[in-house]
């Protein structure tokens, strides 16, 4: 479970990268659940889930003011 405030955030974050809550969710549970699974700690599936987040980042940067506005009205 997601707490509202979380739940605000992820919404926000889902209009800047163009995908939903539930494919955020997805991406991120996927990728951590293959980079789990691989016993190579430095790995092309570890690092699948740092590029996921520094795209999120990137995308949330580039819409800064759409996002701090999202979060606003929640």
């Amino acid at each position: 479970m997601v707490t509202e405030q979380e739940k605000a955030t992820i919404d926000a974050l889902s209009h800047c990268i163009n995908l939903r809550r539930s494919a955020i969710l997805t991406e991120i549970v996927t990728r951590f659940l293959v980079a789990v699974q691989s016993p190579n700690r430095g790995g092309v599936k570890r690092t699948a889930l740092a590029d996921f987040l520094e795209e999120c980042q990137e995308q949330i940067g580039e819409k800064q003011k759409l996002f701090a506005s999202l979060l606003s009205e929640k």
